[in-house]
């Protein structure tokens, strides 16, 4: 009996295309989707994994290991043993292994085969590829990649410091070189080469010598004495000078160290009292040309209101001398005893006595001026310079002592600087005008020095004072002065010259250390190119593996995996 079909409505009805009575099972078409990390917990979930899977699979793998130490040396085996090396290793055994009556294999072939098919019993060896994926795509991979970008920085930071170690080995080597270029040397044998720099500082101060002697050097003291005189010169209606008071400055007696060394004076006087310079120049002069001097013996008589020199002269014209105990030890078998007792009898006669004492000799003998009250110790100009006896007597006087007297350089620039900074005084009043006023009252001589002859004098003066305040001489000075300094100097120049030597080891172990980094890279390279290859495989064969339980049902792994791979 066919019942009749029901009417249609006359509204129509919307329908789905793959739903209804046409394809009752269309959702079974929809794809599966599983996260990674959680396959076994899926299976689990759906009773494709038993509940102690884990205790099953460390059973498995316990007989894997054992079987892997069985296996013959020419059968290959994989660093981690799984499912898939097991299923491998079978297959290779079983192409050589005997069968059974019924087709299984035998021997070897035979237990990993068993082992084979106990990952297979249950979806153990799923739950297992789910562990490798973890494993792989959280671990393995990521340190690998990171690895890879670490040494790629590595081999950046080496290859710029490889460079930066030539460019400061290069920078060095010039360095070096312009520091012995500086100092005159070649830097071959730098402590001997420092020693031989001595022997040019007498040249220096000669041609600073050759500059103090100058016309306008010459010009610049006598108006800067002209100057002082005029300052210091009462006017004529002044009523007289308090004699409690320190009498003017004498302008004769100005700047005397420069004096001194432009004259080649050098007396012992000036070097016992700067501050006395003016009296001792003029004694010293007296003594050179040969005057002579009342030498005070500062002898105490015995008794009244006589001074030493009267008393004596008393006991000389009575024909007896005085009473004076020079405490000086004499033989008394020696003829100059039986003089000395003849001269103190009453009867004796006058005895002449040869003083013949050469002033000028002495003088030369005599240390000369220690301009910071040195000792007075002398030494005599053949004694302070290297070389032979012809090179030491063809310099004069006045430059050995600047050579090797600090004192005496050091009183000389004063002189200078106290020149220098009269002249910039005067050429400031000139410049402005402000002595207008004085000139018409300054001596003639005065008023006919104008501006560009101070700035001449001005500029003499200086010359002088870089000349013997550069930085060669000051290192000439302190090479010849200060052993310590001579030997820091030449050990500082050492480590320059080593530090060529230095960067160019850096710069070969830096280009050691990034081949070596280089040769890293590429062994890990292929090691993360397998590991992303075994992850792309088990993923594939764990989604068909899903989707032959579903009846062919598509299965999509899902996750950070499709990133990695």
């Amino acid at each position: 009996m066919t019942l009749p079909k029901a009417a249609e409505p006359a509204y129509g009805i919307a329908r789905l295309i793959g739903e209804g009575y046409g394809r009752p099972y269309g959702k079974d078409e929809t794809p599966i989707d599983i996260q990674y990390a959680k396959i076994a917990e899926w299976l689990g979930v759906r009773k494709h994994l038993p509940a102690d899977w884990r205790k099953r699979l460390q059973a498995i793998q316990a007989a894997l290991a054992t079987e892997t130490r069985n296996l013959p040396p020419d059968v290959g085996q994989d660093d981690s043993m799984s499912y898939f090396a097991a299923k491998a290793i079978r297959d290779k055994l079983a192409g050589s292994a005997d069968k059974t009556l019924f087709g299984g294999l035998k021997g070897s072939a035979g237990s990993w085969d068993k082992i084979v098919k106990a990952y297979e019993k249950q979806s153990i060896h799923l739950a297992e590829a789910g562990n490798i994926l973890i494993r792989n795509v959280d671990f393995e991979i990521p340190y690998f990649k990171k690895l890879a970008e670490k040494t790629q920085q590595q081999i950046a930071d080496q290859e710029h410091k490889h460079e930066e170690f030539l460019r400061s080995a290069e920078a060095a080597t010039k360095e070096y070189e312009q520091e012995c270029s500086e100092l005159g040397i070649k830097g071959r044998n730098i402590p001997g080469e420092l020693a031989q720099l001595q022997q040019q500082l007498p040249g220096l101060f000669q041609d600073a010598l050759a500059d103090i002697n100058s016309p306008a050097i010459t010009s610049a003291m006598d108006h800067y004495a002209a100057v002082t005189a005029y300052a210091h010169s009462p006017p004529p209606d002044a009523a007289a000078p308090d004699p409690r008071q320190d009498p003017p400055a004498d302008p004769n007696q100005l700047l005397p160290h420069l004096q001194a060394i432009r004259s080649g004076i050098h007396s012992q006087q000036l070097a016992i009292n700067p501050s006395d310079t003016a009296n001792s120049t003029e004694g010293d002069a007296e003594s050179v040309q040969g005057g002579s001097q009342e030498i005070q013996w500062d002898v105490t008589g015995e008794a009244g209101d006589e001074s030493p020199a009267a008393q004596e002269s008393t006991d000389a014209a009575n024909g007896g001398g005085a009473d004076i105990d020079w405490d000086v030890a004499i033989d008394p078998g020696s003829d100059t005893a039986e003089a000395e007792a003849d001269a103190s009898s009453p009867a004796a006669e006058a005895v002449d006595i040869s003083w013949d004492i050469d002033i000028t000799e002495a003088a030369e003998q005599t240390q000369g001026p220690n301009f910071e009250g040195g000792s007075g110790q002398g030494f005599a100009p053949s004694e302070l310079l290297n070389g032979d006896a012809e090179q030491q007597g063809a310099w004069p006087e006045s430059m050995v002592r600047l050579t090797k007297d600090t004192s005496c350089r050091t009183a000389l620039l004063d002189d200078l600087h106290e020149l220098n900074v009269f002249l910039l005084q005067q050429m400031q009043e000139l410049a402005s005008g402000s002595h207008e006023s004085l000139a018409s009252a300054a001596p003639e001589s005065l008023q006919r020095v104008g501006l560009s002859g101070v700035q001449q004098q001005s500029q003499a003066v200086t010359k002088v004072l870089t000349k013997m305040t550069s930085k060669k001489v000051q290192q000439l000075v302190m090479i010849q002065t200060s052993s310590q300094y001579s030997s820091r100097l030449a050990r500082a120049l050492q480590q320059k010259g080593s530090q060529h030597d230095k960067f160019l080891r850096l710069a070969r172990e830096t280009q050691a250390k990034q081949e070596e980094q280089e040769r890293s890279l590429k062994s890990n390279a292929p090691k993360l190119q397998g590991l992303i290859q075994e992850t792309r495989r088990i993923k594939t064969y764990v989604e068909e593996a899903v989707s032959a339980l579903y009846s062919g049902r598509q299965v999509n792994m899902i996750g950070e995996i499709n990133n990695v791979i």
